[in-house]
């Protein structure tokens, strides 16, 4: 079974977005993850985006929603 790894926003904009890149704000991150969009969790006020799953995603709505639910 795969560890999975919960990275900050933060960690996540430089991870898809790079050091000079232009990354999505905080908050549209947030609400992709309180939508399902983003795979990710919220722990205590703080959201984390769990990047096993992210990196697992295909780019297919319905493929993607099948290996969420597995």
């Amino acid at each position: 079974m795969l560890q999975r790894e919960l990275i900050n926003i933060g960690e996540f904009q430089r991870r898809v977005w790079g050091e000079n890149g232009t990354p999505l704000t905080a908050q549209a991150i947030r609400n992709q993850l309180k939508r399902g969009d983003l795979p990710g969790q919220q722990v205590g006020k703080l959201w984390f985006v769990n990047w096993t799953d992210y990196q697992r995603q295909t780019g297919n709505y319905l493929v993607d929603s099948v290996l969420r639910a597995g």
